[in-house]
């Protein structure tokens, strides 16, 4: 497996929703931004609240692209592709690291009924 460089995992954490791209059946393009966790240098979490096209993806073909960059100068930038692994209803998605929910209101905590935990690895 790869590791990520610390800049990357900084950048990561600095940023909290980054763009996720996934494909479509029909190989249309979909970004949606999500709220992630870096587990380790190999391993980025994610909750899938909607369970719309980037769950739908997923499930078809577990693969994905992450994108972040430094915004100020020397500008650098990360593409990360990698596997996926959806769990739902197990312990992985019981257990989904509460620091994605950082940021979101009460109001929240009632939609994450149900999330499932999306494991990204590098």
């Amino acid at each position: 497996m790869a590791a990520m460089p610390d800049d990357l995992i900084a950048l990561l954490k600095e940023w909290h929703s980054v763009p996720v791209a996934t494909t479509g059946a029909d190989g249309t393009p979909n970004v949606a931004a999500k709220s992630v966790v870096v587990r380790d240098p190999e391993t980025i979490v994610w909750g899938e609240l909607y369970f719309m096209r980037t769950y739908e993806n997923l499930r078809r073909h577990p693969v994905a692209s992450i994108s972040v960059w430094r915004k100020t100068p020397p500008f650098t930038a990360y593409r990360v592709n990698g596997r996926v692994t959806v769990h739902e209803h197990d312990q992985v998605a019981a257990e989904l690291d509460r620091s994605v929910w950082t940021g979101h209101g009460a109001e929240f905590g009632i939609r994450t009924k149900g999330m499932a935990a999306v494991v990204f690895t590098v």
